[in-house]
């Protein structure tokens, strides 16, 4: 499996967007979504906003990561789109609720990196479901570790979802903070530091 870089076409956007309306754990990030659908238009909505200023890479069609760095700048019309677009999907009332929950755990650790120098961030990474638990997710991971070794900095990574958490923690990622939502969600800041790594 060789990594590559890409464009997402309509069909690639379309399954990256199922695999998360349809991952069999739960996620804050959907704590207010009423139904699959929803999520779906939500993913879709994102990562025609992360095609912004993210790298796209791929492995043989079947899994997608995109990674953007510091340098990396959101266009200014781009959130005007995002959030246009989340009042669509959700209205209002929904938005409203699904913001002031993500805000509860306080800021990521991509806002302090950004500020503090290097760093690359794993912003989506998605496997096609007809691929889970083929290892596809695991290289991903380490060609972005391999990113972050070049550069010299780190690799950064949030989840929701605890079964995603322990399968970072497995392929060499720290926790670094946990940001509390309620008593059910939480967001887990994750970050592999290549100084540290002595697995070679």
């Amino acid at each position: 499996m060789a990594i590559r870089k890409l464009t997402l076409g309509t069909q690639e956007r379309a399954w990256i967007a199922k695999a998360f309306a349809f991952y069999p754990y739960p996620s804050a990030s959907f704590y207010h979504f009423k139904n699959k659908e929803k999520i779906e238009r939500y993913i879709l909505l994102n990562i025609s906003v992360m095609l912004e200023y993210c790298a796209i890479y791929s492995l043989d069609d079947q899994a997608v990561m995109l990674i953007s760095d510091e340098k990396s700048v959101t266009p200014i019309f781009a959130y005007f789109r995002l959030l246009i677009g989340m009042i669509k999907i959700l209205g209002w009332k929904d938005l409203y609720k699904n913001m002031e929950f993500g805000s509860r755990g306080g800021s990521s650790q991509e806002i302090q990196l950004r500020k503090e120098g290097k760093s690359i961030h794993i912003e989506l990474l998605a496997v096609k479901q007809e691929a889970w638990n083929h290892g596809y997710m695991s290289r991903l991971l380490k060609d972005a570790k391999e990113m972050a070794k070049e550069r010299g900095c780190l690799c950064i990574i949030e989840t929701d979802e605890e079964h995603k958490k322990q399968k970072y923690l497995h392929n060499g990622f720290l926790l670094y903070k946990t940001r509390i939502l309620n008593e059910e969600a939480s967001i887990f800041d994750l970050r592999y530091d290549p100084s540290k790594d002595h697995t070679d």
